[in-house]
């Protein structure tokens, strides 16, 4: 091999290796050698070693030999674990603190992060939330489960959680009721369309409404109506269980307590004990709970509901 060559070595059985230990590499008689090496990383990614910029960070981290160096050429890539990190390089877990206590890092749990990916991941998240508020008009917003999911799925969990808490804290994000929303998204009303909503707004009870309905019972335009219907659901007011069918926000707040409840005393919901519990048809218990499913308050599980994001529909004061 040249020397400054980038190999990577693949064993039969693992080695207890750690970053910068050095090799000597043999043929398989181990009677001529073949090269010296360096350790430079021990856990490359399984997909795209042969990338362009893939290399070019090896090439950068190569040279790295000590350790405030090496987390910072990480961290370039993207979230660090810092259990793996500490391993590779060695490091007490006082050693560890000393070098991660810094104010350019955004640290949960084991995983770090500098403030240039993190602005990244910012600036995904917003992207993502814009196209979600132009695709889903008659929403108030994804919870902040469903958003991370979206935006960042295959990044660290408890740092995309983090950094969208930061983002609600900074004002960057709204919520109503773990809704997550940007801050120009809840639309009001027109004088006219105050109106309509005043004529719909006195027939919601306890039972939903679907958009030609209420046109029909407040002898208003469908499309109107429908229109006016967004704006309420932006606001919170009502929320659509399934296109054009809703329920006043309060509704849906007491079906997901009654979720919470039955997940406290059976570990899930399903379609038969949320339909006897709420007294209702199997068609619209289904509804119900499909809808609290493709917004990520709960996850299918076979024919069982299982509490996914518990934040949502939660008092604001309990978030903060």
């Amino acid at each position: 091999l040249l020397e400054g060559t980038l190999a990577e070595l693949v064993f039969d059985s693992p080695l207890w290796l750690a970053d910068n230990d050095r090799l000597v590499l043999r043929d398989i008689s181990a009677r001529m050698t073949l090269a010296g090496a360096r350790v430079v990383t021990l856990n490359p990614p399984r997909r795209g070693k042969r990338k362009p910029e893939y290399l070019q960070w090896l090439a950068m981290l190569a040279p790295a030999e000590d350790d405030h160096t090496a987390l910072r050429v990480h961290l370039e890539r993207g979230a660090v674990n810092l259990d793996a990190f500490g391993w590779a390089r060695q490091l007490s877990g006082e050693g560890l603190r000393q070098l991660t206590q810094q104010p350019e890092f955004i640290q949960a749990g084991s995983s770090l992060l500098n403030t240039a990916v993190a602005a990244r991941w910012q600036r995904k998240i917003l992207e993502v939330l814009t196209t979600y508020h132009q695709q889903h008009q008659d929403e108030p917003g994804p919870g902040r489960e469903r958003l991370r999911r979206m935006a960042l799925p295959m990044e660290d969990e408890a740092l995309v959680l983090l950094l969208i808490e930061r983002m609600r804290e900074s004002g960057e994000l709204h919520s109503y009721h773990g809704w997550l929303h940007l801050p120009d998204h809840k639309a009001g009303f027109t004088p006219a369309q105050q109106a309509v909503w005043e004529k719909a707004d006195a027939l919601f009870g306890d039972e939903p409404w679907w958009v030609r309905d209420l046109a029909r019972e407040t002898a208003t335009d469908e499309q109107t109506m429908r229109q006016v219907l967004k704006h309420a659901a932006q606001q919170g007011l009502i929320t659509a269980i399934v296109k054009d069918r809703y329920y006043r926000h309060h509704r849906i707040v007491t079906f997901a307590n009654l979720i919470r409840e039955l997940d406290r005393e059976r570990g899930s919901t399903c379609a038969a004990d949320f339909r006897d519990r709420l007294n209702v048809g199997r068609k619209l218990a289904i509804q119900i709970l499909e809808y609290f499913n493709r917004i990520g308050f709960t996850r299918r599980r076979g024919n069982d509901h299982l509490l996914r994001d518990a934040l949502l529909f939660a008092d604001e004061t309990q978030q903060r």
